[in-house]
């Protein structure tokens, strides 16, 4: 962001409220570091992965050492923004993709390396960064340091630890691996996971210096939000000495992931949104847990409420918008950001993104319908759509039928089918993908025409209706090249982008934020 317009922004956002003065905001006060460092309260620049824009891209945040002074209980708008910049930080950068392929495993975990310098946390260590981006492995990356303080004469330690949310490859597959029970499979074994190596580097921590007391920040976007949201509520059980109110706990843009039935090891203030009749509450209830969602946003919905599924703490819905002053307000926000500017007029609220679920559910019927139907046809499109060769992305070559016919052999979940309806499968899906690809325009991404074939191909493998087919990959396709027709499902894929999640974040007051998601109109 150039200096004029983050002047300008924060010249806007100080008059709409949105932000104390500078002389209103905490501060940190003298502190000695004995491990990390203490850093000055201000604006730090943290990089992201921006798939919307295909690049590697910059926004400023406030940090101070001093946002874990109150109780984690108490909702902080602009720690969740700090989360928020971390948790993107997270994320494999754009660029590392190329380099993955000529170099391999190189800078996966540079933005999140970098954020923790700049903030002073020290002692990083990444867990399940080195992942094949051809793997499907139902993990999710993490990325965790600490700083040690002496604040007003008491011994303090902040853990971070951030999940990464995307640039993960293949691993997209996990994300609808969920399995014949009421908690999804995908995101628990990783929970679970993941769950042991931070004990683990909490207590190694520990051996080394005595660590006073302990204050866990943790975050995660999309994958990571929906993993970080299971891993917060057992943590305690494995930590004793991490207390509740030391625990700061923000997600965004996470999927459910559990119903009631399953898992209360994994459970902690669940479905804190809504009394025990099921009614929603007036007020939210206490927890540390905060879970950040935009109304227009459809993934965070995808294992709905309808079969059962909530997530643990308090879902805080940010507004969706049909006032033109606040679109216009918000659109000259986002050119102030960098990278291209989001139309927010082309994004879902939340009567869109309600028909796109309908249709969804209308399609699956029940939650064992999509396991026993749908479910390993869908993880294997997904993994289509994010396997690639060193060929087809440092020479761009479109695999042959043959190729694909070989790619589709090797998948474990495609061994079911013999050779030769593989080979007419793909064959039939050649000539059905070409109104498909029709849908995104004149300037076909290459990265359509690679993985088209082979995803419409698993679908007819797996007799799902051809009309079924197309609907998937459409979904697919928009979520990977942002390209196509303004349909619904583009205009709510549009929503899951972190553009959309920082700018209006920052816009809007805590006091917008609802426990449901809603579209703001006109008073009559």
């Amino acid at each position: 962001m150039k200096r004029r317009d983050f002047c300008k922004g924060l010249a806007v956002t100080l008059a709409a409220g949105t932000l104390a003065p500078a002389a209103a905001l905490p501060q940190a006060g003298a502190a000695t570091a004995l491990v990390g460092r203490a850093v000055p309260d201000d604006y730090y620049t943290l990089w992201y992965r921006s798939d919307r824009c295909g690049a590697d891209l910059r926004h400023d945040y406030y940090y101070s050492d001093s946002l874990f002074d109150h109780p984690a209980t108490e909702y902080d708008n602009q720690l969740a923004l700090a989360t928020l910049g971390m948790a993107a930080a997270a994320d494999c950068p754009w660029e590392s993709d190329q380099r993955y392929w000529m170099e391999g495993e190189v800078g996966r975990a540079d933005h999140i390396r970098d954020a923790f310098a700049k903030l002073g946390f020290t002692e990083v260590q990444l867990f399940n960064y080195t992942h094949s981006l051809n793997d499907t492995p139902d993990t999710v990356g993490c990325a965790i340091a600490r700083k040690t303080l002496v604040r007003g004469g008491r011994q303090v330690t902040i853990i971070g630890a951030f999940l990464r949310g995307s640039g993960y490859g293949a691993e997209w597959s996990g994300n609808l691996h969920a399995g014949p029970g009421s908690a999804h499979v995908g995101f628990v074994t990783a929970a679970r996971q993941l769950v042991e190596k931070i004990r683990g580097y909490v207590q190694t921590s520990a051996k080394r210096q005595p660590l006073g007391t302990l204050k866990l920040w943790m975050g995660g976007y999309s994958r990571g939000g929906g993993v970080a949201n299971l891993v917060a509520a057992r943590l305690p059980a494995v930590l004793p000495q991490l207390e509740k109110k030391n625990t700061f706990v923000y997600t965004f843009a996470a999927p459910a992931s559990l119903t009631a039935a399953d898992c209360p090891d994994l459970q902690q203030d669940y479905d804190n949104n809504h009394a025990a009749d099921g009614s929603l509450k007036k007020n939210w209830g206490t927890s540390n847990i905060f879970n950040i969602v935009s109304s227009g946003d459809v993934i965070p919905r995808i294992l709905p409420a309808e079969w059962g599924f909530y997530r643990n703490g308090n879902d805080r819905f940010l507004p969706s918008t049909v006032i033109p002053e606040e679109l216009e307000a918000l659109n000259d926000r986002s050119a102030g950001m960098e990278g291209t500017p989001i139309d927010f007029g082309r994004l879902a609220v939340s009567e869109e993104t309600d028909a796109v679920l309908r249709s969804m559910l209308d399609l699956f019927c029940d939650r064992q319908t999509y396991y026993k139907g749908y479910e390993d046809a869908m993880r294997c499109m997904l993994q289509c759509a994010t396997t690639r060769t060193a060929e087809e992305v440092t020479r761009g070559i479109v695999r042959d039928d043959a190729a694909v016919v070989a790619q589709l052999r090797s998948m474990e979940l495609m061994q079911r089918f013999p050779q030769e309806k593989v080979e007419r499968c793909v064959q039939a899906a050649s000539a059905l993908s070409r109104p498909v690809l029709e849908k995104l325009g004149s300037a076909v991404p290459l990265q359509a025409q690679q993985i088209v074939i082979p995803m419409l191909a698993v679908g007819l493998c797996f007799e799902l209706q051809p009309e079924t087919v197309q609907l998937v990959a459409d979904f697919v396709l928009s979520t990977i090249t942002v390209k196509g027709q303004l349909s619904g499902i583009l205009k709510t894929v549009l929503c899951h982008f972190q553009e959309n999640y920082i700018t209006v974040l920052e816009a809007y007051d805590p006091a917008d934020h609802g426990m449901t998601p809603y579209t703001r109109r006109e008073e009559l």
